[in-house]
């Protein structure tokens, strides 16, 4: 039966995948790696003797996983590190680098639920043998004595916790830690509630694209989108969207519509503020595709001669399985 490795981006993700390589080509020299992404098909099979390692785990691979019971040992470390790791191997923004491993956590998200599988993590502090042992034993493999000591060589030391990536700063880690930590809670702990808070940082300026939103926008002017983005990934599901707005006295009446796509339209609310202050939006929706981003659109759909509208966060809580999607 072939075998699953998932991991988050990551040093540590790559040790062990590379580990549990090893570990089964000692056993089984036949073993072969085979490289899994978001979009790739499983629907040819998988060898019994494959080693399948993905960090975006596609619908397909899910499905397989599913269908053939295969076991499972994943590889996960804080949202921030993650995030860290991205910054220093790959060119791009903060918000790139979540983007990334948000993708990662959803698609985990999916493919871990129900399954029996063994999580590891570099806040577990385990040594190289102690990690080996507990792969070994997840998978019923029985190591001779006399190969523990060469294979641990093979492997060699475990990455450092911290690597040479800037630090991130304190309102970076803030974005992170909404956007991202309790998702990965929810990896190591299904009883942790499914979150992800998008703070108005994230967004993009409707008036000024691929510029980062302001917390108010001018609402002055023809109907337009004053809100979007911001291309985050969110896993299979139900989801409910909170969002926290603001209106100025002027604002009062104007009305607007809220969109999700991702990438087909997948659910929107209309409202029409009664008096000045801060109010919260709800609408629910479902994401059957959680490989492709999810964009909000925030517009006012009429012009307006003054007013202002502003974008605090929007909270989302999943709230179960879409009926088809798990």
């Amino acid at each position: 039966m072939a075998i699953v490795a998932l991991g988050m981006p990551g040093q540590f993700t790559a040790w062990g995948f590379e580990a549990l390589g090893l570990l089964l080509q000692t056993v089984n020299p036949g073993f072969e790696h085979r490289w899994i992404d978001r979009f790739d098909s499983c629907e040819q099979g998988l060898s019994a003797t494959a080693l399948v390692c993905s960090q975006f785990p596609s619908r397909s691979l899910r499905d397989a996983v599913l269908a053939q019971q295969m076991p499972i040992v994943a590889f996960t470390t804080s949202g921030a590190a993650a995030v860290c790791h991205q910054l220093e191997h790959h060119q791009g923004s903060v918000l790139e680098a979540v983007r990334t491993v948000g993708a990662s956590v959803a698609l985990l998200t999916d493919c871990l639920q129900r399954r029996r599988a063994l999580i590891l993590d570099t806040s577990d502090r385990l040594e190289p043998r102690q990690l080996l042992g507990a792969m070994a034993r997840h998978l019923g493999v029985v190591l001779p004595g006399d190969v523990l000591e060469p294979l641990l060589a093979s492997i060699g030391p475990l990455p450092p916790h911290s690597s040479g990536a800037r630090p991130l700063s304190e309102s970076e880690e803030a974005i992170v830690t909404l956007v991202l930590e309790n998702a990965v809670a929810h990896l190591h702990d299904p009883g942790v509630p499914l979150k992800s808070i998008w703070p108005h940082r994230v967004f993009f300026a409707g008036d000024r694209p691929d510029e980062e939103a302001p917390l108010v926008a001018d609402a002055t002017g023809g109907s337009r989108v004053l809100y979007y983005g911001p291309y985050l990934h969110l896993s299979a599901g139900r989801w409910s969207a909170k969002l926290t707005l603001g209106f100025t006295k002027e604002a009062i009446g104007l009305p607007l519509k809220v969109s999700a796509f991702g990438p087909n339209l997948l659910g929107e609310a209309r409202m029409r503020p009664r008096r000045e202050g801060i109010f919260a939006a709800q609408f629910s929706f479902s994401v059957a595709e959680p490989e492709h981003p999810v964009e909000f659109h925030i517009r006012t759909e009429e012009g307006a001669i003054e007013g202002r509208v502003a974008l605090g966060q929007v909270e989302l809580t999943h709230s179960a399985a879409a009926q088809g999607v798990m």
